[in-house]
């Protein structure tokens, strides 16, 4: 099965965004934004990617032609002296429908093949063992004789969100939410009609085969910033030092912005073993 990570950075097109940056170039492309936008995608996101237990996985980013050449050149070789250029499929498009652009480049990249397609913003992260526990339910959903259809979802609702104040990783809450586009596959021929992006998530349960992974350990990481195109707002109930220093098994990176919590062995799972 192959696993592919489908991000958006930047792109300027019909892809969900709510903030105002989305329809406007000028605001979307500013160099001020991009930078942040790139530190993120660098400690977060591309971090959490180079640490996984399983290398085996694709990263597919779509961006924008009309995003300044300078800025492109340094999407591609920060994205190539991280994860290489074997695991990395960057695209700059004009404007158009995120989510057709990638199924169509999925389509033609793997035909046939089973593909597990995994949403993944450019400043959100999954734990290190994602990959692997990709692969391995992906692989029991394909073998569930019971599903007549020829994909299924899967989700991974439980992880964190990650506060980010004044450009610094600051502070982790607790985040459980069923088929929220964080820690979601879809598993299916690469030449399949759907796409993640062009999906419903709140009615994935309802509308489609899928399975829920709720163990009591997190999967990913939501990012919460001034720069988010997304509306969330810091939760009440924020980790404190010992329970973060329990996360930090599932994202070893995490870590390091966090010098003065020392690490626990926390709780045990693929990544810690």
């Amino acid at each position: 099965m192959k696993v592919v990570f489908e991000t958006r950075f930047s792109f300027f097109g019909q892809s969900g965004w709510k903030s105002d940056h989305a329809a406007d170039p000028a605001l979307l492309f500013a160099p001020d934004r991009l930078e942040h936008r790139l530190k993120y995608f660098e400690e977060v996101t591309l971090a959490s990617l180079a640490g996984q237990t399983d290398g085996g996985f694709e990263h597919l980013i779509l961006s924008s032609t009309l995003m300044p050449e300078d800025w492109q050149t340094r999407l591609r070789e920060l994205c190539f002296d991280t994860l290489g250029k074997d695991r990395c499929r960057i695209l700059f498009r004009p404007e158009g429908s995120a989510g057709h652009i990638i199924k169509n480049t999925v389509a033609r990249a793997y035909g046939d093949d089973r593909v597990a397609q995994v949403v993944l913003d450019d400043d959100d992260a999954v734990s290190a063992d994602f990959v692997a526990a990709v692969k391995y339910y992906g692989s029991f959903a394909l073998r569930d004789p019971m599903n007549p259809r020829p994909y299924t979802f899967l989700s991974f609702p439980r992880g964190y969100t990650l506060g980010i104040e004044d450009g610094k990783i600051d502070w982790l809450s607790p985040r459980y939410v069923p088929y929220t586009n964080l820690g979601l596959a879809l598993i299916a021929p690469g030449t399949t009609k759907r796409n993640p992006f062009l999906t419903s998530h709140k009615r994935i349960g309802l509308r489609h085969p899928s399975y829920m992974v709720t163990h009591m350990r997190p999967y990913y990481l939501r990012a919460v910033h001034g720069l988010n195109d997304s509306r969330a707002h810091k939760s009440d109930d924020v980790l404190d030092d010992k329970s973060i220093a329990g996360v930090f098994p599932y994202f070893p990176w995490l870590a390091r912005h966090f010098p003065g919590i020392a690490a626990t062995g926390g709780d045990t799972g693929i990544a810690a073993q």
